[in-house]
């Protein structure tokens, strides 16, 4: 801070009012000089201070926000509703391969039981049918039409959904194909549509049991089932196979789908 001079600010004055002035000038240039330090030593302590304690709250992190009041809880998904037993066999269903049978080691399996019955191993249903392809068992003269069609008998839908209308029962599949069992004992028409079947029929109680033949024209019948909890079907045929015409049985287990659960 520069010094001022009495002179240059009372202009004029000298002698017996020189001495006053010069004296007040003197004290006040000394505290002037006097307070220049501190005031420079609580500058440089501020300009210290301040950037540390900034930094000290940035390490510490944001400061927590206090929950709203008010907020909407968060969403809870419903569960699913429980599965509903079924009394009877009409619906919508889907196969379940792991508990259903292998054609093919049930065919080996009632070569040597006596036509069978549920004893066989289920599960990892693999391709082919019993009595086709390599072992010996089709029968001579069997056709590529008889073939096609023994292979689609054991090799079940992976969706079917019953229905009825009177004494019809239709059975519709994710082929496309319909089979409409009449258990009325009407005569029965035949359909040159390959996806249209009408197949003689029965109730034995809850149970569908079908009265038809095989594809190589042999006896055949199939019978629908719930379980005893109604959450599932159970399709099983009946049937012979091979040139001995041995007893066979293979059972298809289908569940509840998804959707109704």
């Amino acid at each position: 801070m520069a010094e001022v001079g009495w002179r240059e600010l009372f202009p004029g004055k000298s002698g017996i009012y020189e001495w006053p002035f010069q004296g007040i000038l003197s004290s006040k240039m000394k505290v002037i000089r006097s307070v220049k330090p501190a005031v420079s030593m609580a500058l440089a302590a501020f300009t210290f201070l301040v950037p540390a304690a900034i930094r000290a709250q940035a390490l510490a992190g944001p400061l927590p926000q206090a929950e709203s009041k008010g907020a909407p809880p968060a969403s809870v998904r419903p569960s699913a509703p429980p599965v509903e037993p079924r009394t009877t066999i009409l619906g919508r269903w889907k196969l379940n391969r792991d508990e259903s049978d292998d054609p093919r080691r049930r065919r080996q399996d009632s070569g040597g039981s006596n036509g069978g019955g549920y004893g066989g191993r289920r599960g990892g249903m693999g391709g082919g049918y019993p009595g086709g392809g390599h072992g010996g068992y089709g029968k001579r003269g069997e056709s590529d039409e008889e073939r096609q069609k023994m292979r689609e008998l054991f090799s079940p839908p992976a969706a079917m959904t019953f229905s009825m209308t009177g004494a019809e029962v239709d059975l519709v599949d994710d082929r496309d194909r319909k089979r409409a069992f009449m258990t009325d004992g009407r005569k029965l028409q035949k359909s040159k549509d390959t996806n249209y079947q009408e197949i003689a029929a029965k109730f034995d109680g809850k149970r569908l049991v079908t009265e038809e033949k095989s594809p190589r024209g042999d006896k055949m019948s199939r019978t629908f089932e719930l379980s005893e909890d109604g959450r599932q079907l159970y399709e099983t045929l009946h049937m012979t196979t091979g040139r001995s015409n041995t007893p066979l049985v293979v059972r298809f287990v289908y569940d509840l789908p998804a959707q109704t659960r």
